[in-house]
């Protein structure tokens, strides 16, 4: 079976920088898995498997434009001290969720003084050229609930739903 879209296809993978430091990985941990066409996934990659068998191993150069674009300088702000909630100790570097509407989105301490502190909500690997090694372990037809949703069922929810929808059949002795 070939990866094509709105196929479930299953990855390990290992993303470094440029100077080979680990990024993320699925060693020690599970594969990834998304349908491919759903943009769930950086398209390059999906323009990358596009076409490829169980198996098949690639080694991707992603460029910023690729991956995750350029630091703006627009979306780094100086906000009151107050705007900054939560608990904690404030540090360069600690993680934030910020809210505008219904939108979250991670955000970045990135300076702080007893006024005001500088958040940046560029996603950290931006203007970075990323390095993925791949190999697709798995390609499936998604389910009817996965083309619906969008989202990837595990293995025990769709053992689940087969057996409350499966036929049930008695014989009589």
């Amino acid at each position: 079976m070939q990866v094509t879209k709105d196929k479930v296809v299953t990855i390990e993978y290992t993303m470094t920088d440029d100077e080979k430091r680990v990024i993320d990985t699925t060693d020690n941990g599970d594969p990834l898995s998304f349908i491919q066409g759903r943009g769930s996934l950086l398209s390059a990659i999906e323009t990358a498997v596009e076409g490829r068998n169980i198996g098949e191993r690639l080694s991707l150069v992603l460029t910023p434009e690729q991956a995750y674009g350029y630091q703006d300088e627009n979306l780094i702000k100086k906000v009151p001290r107050s705007h900054v909630k939560g608990t904690g100790e404030l540090q360069i570097g600690l993680k934030l969720r910020g809210r505008k509407g219904s939108n979250v989105s991670p955000i970045t301490v990135v300076g702080f003084d007893d006024e005001t502190v500088t958040l940046d909500a560029n996603n950290p690997l931006a203007g970075a050229t990323l390095h993925v090694d791949l190999v697709i372990v798995e390609i499936r037809d998604a389910v009817d609930k996965e083309l619906q949703s969008g989202k990837v069922q595990s293995m025990e929810e769709l053992y689940e739903k087969e057996a409350i929808d499966g036929v049930e059949v008695t014989f009589n002795p």
